[in-house]
């Protein structure tokens, strides 16, 4: 009995030696995608705005998107389709969809005419550089079901910085990993919060795993972007 309590210690010992050896955060040089972290501080500012009911904030986080034009994400999710009826519980009205972002930001602004002529301007701007891109970071909006995994598999090219971010509405915990092909684990981001950002990179060019996992009981609205 004593020798099978031990092994069995063992055996824990070396699975969280394993679990540990693999979360292991590594350095990874390169130089930071501007495009990127400008888009990440226009999801901070659209949480921001809506907190806030600020219209201003809004204007000035879809100018910066303007500003950083991005293509649709070519990439097939796996997940179960997310059922938005199970609304109850959910605090954060936030969206982080280009046009709903918009929309809300005209309502708010309603009877402010400098930010209402503001919003008409970069509205007009946005039909030129937002729409049609072709270069630059991806995107892609999605909505994860509680306590499930969207799963994407994306393709990166070896030997350039690959970079991948999520931001959610707020009301839930998402975390983010990226395997290679093989699933072996590559990078991740568990920190207590809907933000994520990994980067990596390539060994190789061709398509990673990625997986957004929603640690909470309700739905979330997410924005994932690549460089």
């Amino acid at each position: 009995m004593k020798k099978f309590l031990l092994s069995i210690a063992l055996v824990m010992l070396a699975s969280t030696s394993w679990a540990q050896e693999i979360r292991e955060k590594q350095e990874v040089k390169g130089e930071v995608s501007n495009s990127l972290s400008a888009l990440r501080l226009a999801t901070d500012l659209v949480k921001y705005g809506y907190a806030q009911q600020s219209a201003l904030s809004l204007a000035e986080a879809l100018q910066i998107i303007n500003e950083n034009p991005t293509q649709p994400l070519k990439a097939e999710r796996e997940g179960e389709a997310a059922d938005i009826s199970k609304s109850e519980g959910k605090s954060g009205k936030v969206s982080l969809d280009y046009d709903k972002i918009l929309a809300d930001a005209k309502v708010l602004a309603e009877g402010d005419e400098t930010v209402t002529k503001l919003l008409a301007q970069i509205e007009e701007n946005g039909k030129v550089n937002h729409r049609g891109a072709v270069n630059g970071p991806s995107r892609t909006y999605e909505v994860v079901n509680g306590n499930s995994t969207h799963t994407y598999q994306i393709s990166f090219t070896a030997g350039f910085l690959a970079e991948i971010a999520v931001s959610g509405d707020g009301d839930t915990d998402l975390d983010l990993y990226v395997y290679d092909s093989n699933g072996n684990y590559i990078a991740g981001d568990e920190s207590y919060s809907d933000d994520c950002y990994v980067r990596w990179r390539p060994a190789w060019t061709g398509r990673f795993i990625v997986k957004v996992v929603n640690r909470g009981p309700l739905y979330n609205r997410y924005v994932l972007l690549t460089n």
